[in-house]
């Protein structure tokens, strides 16, 4: 699925003295197979905006394209139904959005109103919970009996076993122990690779954006300010300070080595992997 954004705007209470206007003439495109980070400081629009993908909102002025689905304000919610079934949201803190009381009648919930083929669903769940690291019985338990680490990769697998393509992900790792966190970005960063899926990452996070992503979208006062790949994003750390964003942390790395020994790299490493062949080589060279 590609999503298409042309000249959106959305108001909050459009005509009421508390009207506010939280995205303002955003084009861009979304292509399918990609991974995304939308990134800015709280207020910038970046919730806003994610809740036009699935129709939660609609915008206010221009036009959304999703494949040959047009939404504008006129849009009524019965032409949204195919589009809402394609594109999973997992929004911040979903564990505390359970409410069944076993995982698999959790899991089975959203299914069951698009009508979807339940077997086929209750398999795609069992595999990823596997993945996950669950015990195989994991589908009789109630969720209210686990760690809040454990609710949210229940709370995840119920949007992936609809196998939407697009994926969007709100804070995903927020207030979650490192090993949770790796496995959920990894699992998503398997989806895409292996699946095309397209995921759309909301994040404060640097270190995951610098890792997994493959396009950024900047966020300023409900303006997109600038699409980029992380590599040119994060080679520009004052501007990143300016944004008032968090360099990753192999990017201090490199740039504290660098300012010690005055010896700069041609690159930005991404990943701590990179950084340490990078670093290999350069030690190789000044023997």
């Amino acid at each position: 699925m590609t999503v298409n954004f042309n000249r959106v705007s959305y108001v909050y209470q459009k005509g009421t003295p508390f009207e506010h206007q939280a995205l303002s003439e955003i084009v861009t495109t979304f292509e399918q197979g990609k991974y995304y980070a939308i990134i800015g400081q709280t207020g910038s629009g970046k919730s806003t905006l994610i809740q036009h993908f699935n129709g939660l909102l609609k915008p206010t002025e221009g036009l959304l394209q999703i494949n040959d689905v047009e939404i504008s304000h006129k849009t009524k919610d019965k032409y949204l139904k195919d589009v809402r079934k394609r594109v999973g949201v997992v929004f911040q803190f979903p564990e505390s959005q359970l409410f069944e009381d076993s995982v698999e009648r959790e899991i089975l919930f959203g299914p069951k109103n698009f009508n979807m083929p339940l077997d086929e669903v209750k398999e795609r769940a069992f595999r990823l919970l596997i993945e996950f690291g669950f015990n195989r019985d994991i589908l009789q338990q109630s969720p209210f009996q686990m760690s809040g680490g454990q609710m949210r990769k229940i709370a995840l697998t119920s949007i992936l076993a609809m196998d939407p393509d697009i994926v969007i992900l709100d804070e995903p790792t927020a207030g979650l122990d490192p090993k949770s966190r790796k496995q959920i970005m990894k699992m998503i960063k398997k989806l895409q690779v292996e699946q095309q899926k397209t995921i759309i990452l909301v994040t404060h996070e640097m270190n995951d954006v610098a890792k997994y992503v493959d396009e950024i979208k900047i966020m300023q006062h409900g303006q997109l300010i600038e699409s980029c790949p992380p590599r040119k994003l994060f080679s520009d750390t004052n501007y990143v300070n300016q944004m008032h964003l968090d360099v990753p942390d192999v990017v201090k790395l490199q740039r504290d080595l660098e300012d010690k020994h005055q010896y700069y790299f041609n690159k930005i490493a991404l990943t701590e992997e990179e950084f340490i062949e990078m670093y290999k080589g350069w030690r190789q060279d000044e023997r």
